[in-house]
């Protein structure tokens, strides 16, 4: 019997045990998975038997027990009766299968995905059965669904399944096969980047056999710090050396005897299985916590001190300065903590770009560790799941949820505060972190959470005493750089007044790191380097995580060629994440990288890159709020586009987006019409905006026509055409409607008193008398939404919604005197 710790290193078997009690490995099932199952009619046949099934099923169909292969008898069997005919067969052949006891401990394991060639609901039967069903639920796909990610276990059928009782497509016939790789099925792409960038356990299936999955094998070899195994106790002698060749580690042994190895290698038992059901890696494995025992991997190239992303191993090593916020912020947790009364609370920081929020989380997180605070970090790849994060922090003492670019998780935030309330064990405080401008997006949706809610701003420049602190830290690192020859003042004087990482990143680079940068650039020996380089810029603009398989998607290359330049040519560029890329620099290189692009077009590269992701952008993905999801909603942002891109045309790239977006993505839409108000072209604006209401009406659609109606009447007004009234009117209905959905929604309250108040003015300014009743109108109706708003906001005067509805207030007041 083979033994995996004679197949693998001793940092193998690490990683190993600790991937796979992370729940971050896949498992690929083939058919001799299902050998030895069971249902009521018998034993589920393996590929000679079901030949010799459908023969008999289709006498008057010419099928060669002896000659023909399966592929060939199905084919023949559906052009003898019909697809529905032939998948209602094969769920009789297929349905209801139980299994040995040691496929329900395989499946049972801690999987990220399951993925299946077969056709059958084994996996769905055993995974009932598991312990952790109860705090996992499973949801079964088909090759032919679209994407997305919700943190449950997806059973991924890459042939079709039997389940249910509507007839689906199967994969059965070579021209099925055919076609499904002609057709580039998403999910066929996914489980190409998850070979090449996560670890993968392959149990029955014959890589190097099966038409669709060597093709994905071949292009993406496994680069993870954890082995991929391939389970077959019949390989042969060639397909073994072959296998290796390709980077997996193949274990001689049935699927049994490695289930039983696996368990024994991996440390787990029926009661540490339950444990690990019960963790939040497995039942939110959208949250993870920091502990200070386990910092995580340090990638070999990771550099904080030179301005990479931080990561908690920084912190752990003790890299960042606590500057005052941090402190302070600190603080309060530390008292709410010590406190008798742990009811549910948010701290909002907002802090701009490049100001050190993120590592400032991260620190806060470590000193609060230090007080016996539970801490959790959210990766943002898709929405959690309340009551199983309620029932995780339930009874553990208090504990807090660290959520950096919170706005797009609002309502989540705001639900999850409100449930706890409700079970008294359940105590959570939410740091909040997101950018000044989009608070309002974020205050919007947190109706439950302003009772306990406190705000901070990060200093978008540093004052004297966070200066000094950053100086110290500094010095007792020994990298002071340039300022080492320099007197404490004029040190401390390097970095006051300056946002935190273009002053740390002038110390050791220079002044010409710019330029050295730039020249690298140009020596990038392809072009999808350098597009690659502006999607994690863009990303990091908006604050988007972006993963490998995203990346291999929207470049068209395979993730093993991401991950070889990453340690190679694009090492100062780049750095891979556990499955996350980032870019080394942020967005520094934009401007370069837009230069460098040149004759193709740095509009046209992440215009190709949204195009090759949108099959992984749909509906459902947008409500799981997936990472691919949200990149392509920023990266389509008008104001995104012309602040980067000012003298391109924006219009062609809306135009070359709409086969993919414009039949259901309303924000697309939404984006245009804003777009084409920014030309001063209102007709198309005004079309634009209604039809994101005729795909989606919500308050943001609505808000977003009925402004652009209220921004046309503005422009009669200012012509001195009396059309004005009527698209005000107009406009105003959309913001009643969106209004009257949520009263609290300041966004939507804002843009109308901002927008109406503007068009009030240009009115007045015109002096036209007829006017000046339907202006008494506008002015009449636009009071009870700003009171509302203010009953909304409070009357704090650190608030920046504060100090705008005030400076709106006084306006009125002018025009109403």
């Amino acid at each position: 019997m083979p033994d995996l710790q004679s197949l693998l290193t001793t940092s193998q078997l690490h990683s190993l045990k600790t991937a796979a009690r992370n729940g971050s490995y896949h498992a690929l099932l083939g058919a001799g998975a299902s050998r030895g199952a069971h249902n009521q009619h018998g034993e589920v046949p393996m590929a000679k038997a079901l030949v010799e099934a459908l023969a008999k099923e289709y006498p008057d169909v010419p099928i060669n027990v002896a000659e023909d292969t399966l592929m060939r008898a199905y084919q023949r069997s559906v052009i003898g009766s019909s697809p529905e005919a032939v998948w209602r067969f094969l769920k009789k052949v297929f349905g209801d299968v139980q299994h040995a006891a040691w496929f329900t401990d395989l499946i049972s394991l801690p999987w990220r995905r399951i993925w299946t060639l077969n056709v059958d609901d084994a996996a769905e039967q055993a995974y009932r059965s598991s312990p952790l069903a109860r705090y996992r639920p499973a949801r079964t796909i088909s090759w032919d669904e679209e994407f997305s990610e919700t943190g449950d276990l997806e059973i991924i059928h890459l042939h079709g399944h039997i389940i249910g009782a509507k007839p689906r497509p199967l994969i059965f016939s070579l021209s099925e096969y055919q076609a499904a790789a002609h057709g580039r099925v998403v999910w066929d792409q996914v489980l190409a980047a998850t070979i090449g960038s996560q670890p993968l356990v392959v149990v029955g299936a014959r890589l190097l056999d099966d038409p669709d999955v060597e093709r994905l094998l071949t292009r993406n070899r496994p680069s993870a710090a954890a082995p991929s195994i391939v389970v077959d106790p019949g390989i042969s002698a060639a397909n073994e050396w072959e296998l290796k060749q390709y980077g997996f580690v193949v274990y001689k042994g049935t699927a049994e005897e490695f289930t039983k190895d696996w368990f024994t290698h991996v440390g787990l038992d029926s009661d540490s299985l339950l444990e690990l059901a019960q963790s939040e890696q497995l039942s939110v494995p959208q949250i993870h916590e920091l502990k200070t025992n386990h910092p995580g991997p340090r990638p070999k190239s990771h550099r904080y001190l030179d301005g990479d992303e931080p990561l908690w191993c920084d912190v752990i090593d003790n890299l960042v300065a606590p500057l005052s916020w941090m402190r302070e912020a600190a603080q309060d947790i530390r008292e709410w903590a010590a406190s008798e009364n742990h009811d549910p609370r948010i701290r909002l920081v907002y802090g701009s770009r490049l100001t050190g929020v993120s590592s400032g989380l991260l620190w806060i997180a470590k000193d609060i560790r230090s007080a016996g605070v539970r801490c959790y970090d959210f990766d943002r790849s898709s929405r959690f799941d309340v009551p199983r994060l309620i029932d995780k922090f339930s009874g553990q003492g208090p504990s807090v949820l660290f959520i950096d670019g919170a706005a797009d998780f609002a309502d989540d935030i705001d639900i999850l505060l409100s449930e706890a309330r409700l079970e008294s064990t359940a105590e959570i405080y939410v740091v909040a972190a997101e950018l000044p401008s989009r608070n309002l997006q974020l205050e919007a949706r947190l109706e439950v959470a302003h009772e306990n809610s406190t705000s901070a701003s990060v200093p978008s420049r540093l004052q004297r005493r966070d200066a000094e602190v950053l100086v110290d830290k500094r010095e007792r690192l020994g990298r002071l750089g340039k300022l080492e020859e320099l007197t404490r003042n004029r040190r401390v004087g390097h970095f006051r007044d300056r946002d935190v990482f273009s002053a740390m990143m002038e110390l050791e680079h220079g002044i010409g790191f710019h330029k050295r940068m730039e020249q690298e650039v140009l020596l990038l020996d392809a072009d999808w380097k350098k597009s690659l380089i502006l999607l994690l810029s863009v990303a990091s603009r908006g604050r988007n995580s972006v993963s490998l398989l995203e990346c291999a998607k929207a470049l068209n290359v395979s993730s093993d060629t991401i991950v070889r330049a990453a340690q190679r040519s694009m090492a100062p560029f780049i750095e891979i994440q556990g499955d996350v890329v980032v870019a080394r620099q942020r967005d520094v290189l934009m401007e370069s990288i837009v230069k460098s692009l040149g004759d193709r077009g740095a509009l046209a590269a992440l215009r190709e890159c949204i195009q090759n992701l949108s099959p992984l952008v749909n509906q459902d993905s947008l409500r799981a709020r997936n990472r691919a999801a949200m990149f392509v909603r920023y990266a389509m942002t008008q104001k995104l586009l012309t602040s980067i891109f000012p003298n391109d045309d924006v219009e062609k790239f809306y135009d070359d987006l709409l086969p993919q977006f414009g039949g259901w993505n309303a924000r697309y839409w939404e984006q245009r019409a804003i777009h084409a108000k920014h030309l001063n072209d209102w007709s198309r604006a005004e079309s634009f905006a209604e039809r994101a209401v005729n795909l989606l009406d919500d308050a943001f659609t609505r808000t977003t026509c009925g402004t652009i109606l209220i921004n046309k009447a503005n422009f009669f007004a200012r012509q001195g055409e009396n059309k004005w009234q009527e698209f005000h009117e107009r406009g105003k209905k959309h913001f009643d409607v969106a209004l009257t959905a949520d009263r609290a929604n300041r966004v939507t309250a804002f843009a109308y008193l901002e927008a109406a108040m503007t068009l009030a003015e240009s009115a007045t300014e015109r002096n036209v008398p007829e006017w000046s009743t339907p202006i008494a109108d506008l002015l009449h109706e636009w009071k009870p939404i700003y009171s509302g708003l203010r009953l909304v906001l409070g009357n704090d005067p650190a608030q920046d919604s504060v100090r705008r509805a005030e400076a709106l207030s006084r306006r009125w007041e002018r025009l109403s005197e």
